[in-house]
């Protein structure tokens, strides 16, 4: 008889818990179990800007895609060699986020 009660018990909280996670996922508005809540992490990354003759690194904080803010890091500048050419494709030069 205790035993009987006992597993009763367990099937309501299974039950009960089931219920909560399905009313969970169907009226979160953040949708943090569909991958949208990754579109809003916030990044931050260093990165050299180059123009003909020096190249300078800036922090660069996105929103997903977006670019939020671009700051230079001082002290980070040098002056490129005469012969030197970028070894990043064209696509990642101009990429921000």
């Amino acid at each position: 008889m205790i035993h009987e009660y006992k597993l009763a018990t367990f099937v309501i909280v299974v039950i009960i818990v089931l219920i909560l996670a399905t009313l969970i996922m169907i009226l979160n508005p953040n949708k943090i179990f569909t991958g949208q809540a990754i579109e809003e992490f916030e990044h931050s990354s260093t990165k050299a800007i180059c123009n003909e003759t020096h190249c300078q690194d800036y922090e660069i904080r996105c929103k997903g895609d977006t670019l939020i803010s671009q700051n230079p890091i001082t002290g980070a500048t040098i002056e490129k060699p005469e012969n030197w050419t970028d070894p990043r494709n064209e696509t990642d030069k101009d990429r921000l986020c």
